[in-house]
């Protein structure tokens, strides 16, 4: 991830390489380069269409395939959205009945919001690369914390308005209006 850019998802063309140098402290060979890069970032007010990668009482988490760090908190779900316990689950209760909203099958959602944050040091990076946490005392492995990760980059989503949620929701209301339609002829 590009800080304030996006995903870097392929290298679409190198346009420039300079001369390789060595430099004296380090092995590696360091080259300028200039490139072309295919980047996800979608505008806020984008609807996409992903699954439900995990539900959580704190909300749904969505995937693109290729991407999953895309969040839909509760106040972001229709009006009547509840938790379910048994299900594990949300629920949508509205008038027409109860709706679930789970990962079997296409969810519609409206992008919000796109948050960068800079990574310094991934927590799962090797102990070497930790070296702070264990003079500390503490490390992320010691299971008293839970310590989740935030993404470099989260997008933040919304299935509250019309034809947003899960895709047959929508389908079966166009179907039911289109027979009606028809019956009235």
């Amino acid at each position: 991830v590009l800080l304030e850019v996006g995903l870097c998802v392929c290298l679409h063309e190198l346009t420039e390489l300079g001369d390789g140098l060595i430099y004296q402290s380090d092995a590696s060979v360091h080259v300028r380069a200039e490139f072309t890069l295919l980047v996800f970032r979608p505008f806020n007010g984008e609807v996409l269409v992903g699954t439900v990668h995990k539900s959580t009482e704190q909300g749904l988490w969505i995937s693109i395939g290729f991407f999953q760090d895309i969040y839909v908190a509760p106040h972001f779900m229709p009006d009547g959205s509840v938790w379910d316990e048994a299900l594990e689950l949300w629920v949508w209760k509205s008038e027409y009945g109860d709706a679930e909203i789970s990962n079997n099958g296409p969810l519609r959602f409206r992008v919000n919001e796109c948050i960068f944050r800079k990574v310094t040091r991934p927590l799962n990076a090797p102990p070497a690369a930790n070296a702070e946490l264990s003079l500390a005392g503490a490390s992320a492995e010691d299971g008293n914390e839970e310590v989740e990760e935030i993404p470099a980059l989260l997008v933040m989503g919304s299935i509250k308005d019309d034809g947003l949620g899960m895709v047959v929701w929508w389908d079966r209301q166009q179907e039911a209006e289109g027979e009606e339609g028809e019956a009235e002829e």
